[in-house]
Formats: structure tokens, C-alpha cells, sequence
């Protein structure tokens, strides 16, 4: 009998992908998840508003400049060294590449790439 089982990257993406199912955004739902270097979950997150924050979320444009990344939502739950790996449903914008660089995790993943479109206009809020 052959094992199935998923390997910790496979895992940390799933995981993501469950985060990102809280996302309100209609135009990307995206979800990060940080393992620490032991394999344990450290941190899950998703794109969304910050607590509190009410907006119009059929307007695209407008909605960047309030949402918070999945990368940073989970980042913010990380001490700099807790983890080896972070795992996004999308693949991190500069600002959140270099968000990663300061908790010093060492690898990155991703399923999907973003379009330069996307890249152009990837503000942090």
C-alpha cells in the first residue's frame, strides 16, 4: 500500500487554502500559512479589511487601499526566526516578500503567480 500522505509544503498550501475560504474579497481570495521549523502551524491568514473597517467591496480600485494581505495577516502572529516557511495561495507581492525577509523565513510558496497588472498596483495598506 502507497501512502498519499501530502508533504509539509503540500500541507502548509493546504492549509492556505482553507484560510483564504474567510476572505470577503469577491475579486481574489487569498490565505497564508507560517510553519515553524518543527512542522507545527504557527500562524494562518487571509486578505481582508482590518477588524472594525466596513467598505464597498464591488468597487476594485477602491478596496486596495484597505486590504491587508493574507501574508501580513498571518505574519503579524510570527516572531522573526519561529518559522522555515510560509505558504500563499497567491504568490507574495514585494511588500510582503519583504515582510517575510524580516521574520526570516527561508522558503516561500505559492500556487498561483499574479499578473503585472496586479503587481503594478499592489499597495500595502
Amino acid at each position: 500500500m502507497t501512502s498519499s500522505r501530502p508533504s509539509w509544503q503540500e500541507y502548509a498550501l493546504e492549509l492556505a487554502y482553507t484560510a483564504s475560504i474567510r476572505s470577503e474579497d469577491p475579486w481574489q481570495k487569498v490565505g497564508a500559512c507560517a510553519l515553524r521549523h518543527d512542522n507545527t502551524v504557527a500562524s494562518l491568514g487571509y486578505n481582508g479589511v482590518p477588524s472594525g473597517v466596513t467598505i464597498d467591496w464591488t468597487d476594485r480600485e477602491a478596496r486596495r487601499q484597505w486590504v491587508v494581505h493574507a501574508e501580513q495577516n498571518c505574519l503579524n502572529f510570527v516572531s522573526p526566526g519561529e518559522c522555515k516557511l510560509i505558504a500563499a495561495t497567491l504568490m507574495p507581492c514585494y511588500e510582503c516578500l519583504k515582510q517575510i525577509a524580516i521574520k526570516r523565513i527561508k522558503m516561500v510558496i505559492y500556487d498561483e503567480p499574479y499578473s503585472i497588472e496586479v503587481e503594478r498596483s499592489c499597495m500595502f495598506a
